[in-house]
């Protein structure tokens, strides 16, 4: 999908698209069968632009956190609404430096209306490129481009991903959808940044899993993005909670391994 055409998506609204939506985003495909004891928040970028590895990570760095990058393969070196994209440099000091990459689709299609052979097919084209790209750790993170999918496709990533990320707000626990979890989105809606802030701090009292995403971490950011102020404000009151952050990966590892104990 280029630049234009990805600016200018809007879901299908028809009925059938409609229901479709509502009944994959119920429909529990594979339930997490533990409870969070602490609450651990997951920062993430979905595409990802090169200012969310320049000057995200280093927000995120600023206080030990690691986040996730979804990467699409199609936007390598290209520039668009979110700005520059990354390149293989990106993916190699994101590694080196302990944050995750995850993926989306190669073209970033939405996978609510694509056939689901189409959007496999996608998925792994995306996975091959991050390989020749000289990413050579498994990718064990997904997520739905433009938060969209269906309730037949879901079950056919459980055996690609460990977990995949949504784009509907809410906090995760006991039974949340591994295959389409909650996530709070910060983009040019300061409300969304309010809103991200009010559920980190009731976190306190309530353990949770959270995500936190945006795509661009700059001063003139697309409607899609957010400022470095108001990131840093977001992961300094994350840190400031005493919650963990960390990868998605991880974070789903530990809270497992707690179970387990």
């Amino acid at each position: 999908m280029n630049a234009a055409a990805l600016s200018a998506y809007q879901p299908s609204d028809s009925l059938l698209a409609k229901l479709r939506r509502r009944t994959a985003r119920w429909h529990v495909a594979r339930p997490l069968d533990a409870a969070p004891r602490r609450t651990r928040i997951c920062f993430t970028f979905d595409d990802f632009p090169k200012s969310a590895a320049d000057t995200g990570a280093d927000i995120l760095d600023s206080v030990g956190a690691k986040g996730c990058y979804y990467a699409c393969t199609g936007m390598v070196g290209t520039e668009n609404h979110l700005g520059e994209m990354f390149d293989e440099g990106d993916l190699k000091t994101l590694t080196a430096s302990g944050h995750e990459i995850g993926a989306h689709t190669q073209t970033h299609l939405d996978c609510s209306q694509a056939p689901a052979d189409i959007v496999l097919a996608d998925i792994d084209a995306n996975l091959r490129n991050l390989v020749a790209m000289g990413h050579d750790e498994i990718v064990r993170q997904f997520a739905w481009p433009y938060g969209e999918t269906r309730r037949d496709l879901k079950p056919r990533l459980a055996t690609r991903f460990d977990a995949v990320r949504g784009i509907h707000p809410g906090v995760n626990g006991r039974r949340a959808d591994l295959m389409q979890l909650f996530a709070l989105e910060l983009n040019a809606d300061e409300s969304t940044i309010e809103r991200a802030a009010h559920m980190i701090e009731q976190s306190t009292g309530a353990p949770a899993w959270i995500f936190v995403f945006t795509h661009d971490v700059r001063q003139k950011h697309s409607k899609w993005g957010t400022t470095p102020a108001h990131f840093r404000r977001l992961v300094n009151l994350a840190h400031d909670t005493g919650a963990i952050l960390q990868t998605p990966s991880s974070a789903l590892d530990a809270i497992m391994q707690a179970e387990r104990a």
